[in-house]
């Protein structure tokens, strides 16, 4: 099971950069099958970022885009995040990605090298998709032969 951060996708979709394109672009490829959990937070995140970078998206689109992901509420990722704050002192939207991960026993894989170094402190294990990609591509890999979707 996967957490994915927002902008593995921003990357994805909006090709800003080459080098991000071509990983995010590897990695999402990579995951079909498995169990993708992200925080509410994500669909706000994603329209705020896109509609700053000058992208036409709307809320249709980026519900469409989280059709196949499992979104975690406010609700059930609150207290976990309010505990990862506390501890880590993360970004407030880095707090729910990494809370998700932790309360669904996911592997978090973001493009920020801050929220993986949190979430490791945390307890989570976080892939840095920049520099980490091999790794992030043998744990999906891991997670498929252990048949854990």
């Amino acid at each position: 099971m996967l957490v994915i951060d927002t902008f593995v996708f921003v990357d994805y979709l909006f090709e800003r950069n080459d080098d991000r394109n071509k990983k995010a672009t590897e990695f999402l490829g990579s995951i079909g099958g498995l169990t993708v959990f992200i925080p509410k937070i994500f669909l706000i995140e994603l329209i705020s970022v896109a509609k700053r970078l000058g992208i036409n998206i709307s809320k249709e689109d980026v519900e469409e885009l989280v059709a196949d992901f499992e979104v975690l509420s406010e609700d059930f990722v609150f207290d976990e995040a309010f505990n990862v704050a506390e501890q880590v002192h993360p970004r407030a939207a880095d707090s729910y990605f990494i809370a998700t991960a932790k309360l669904t026993n996911s592997i978090l894989i973001s493009s920020d090298r801050l929220m993986v170094a949190n979430g490791r402190k945390y307890g989570v294990d976080a892939y840095y998709l920049l520099d980490e990609l091999n790794g992030a591509l043998e744990a999906v890999r891991k997670l498929k032969e252990e048949g854990q979707t």
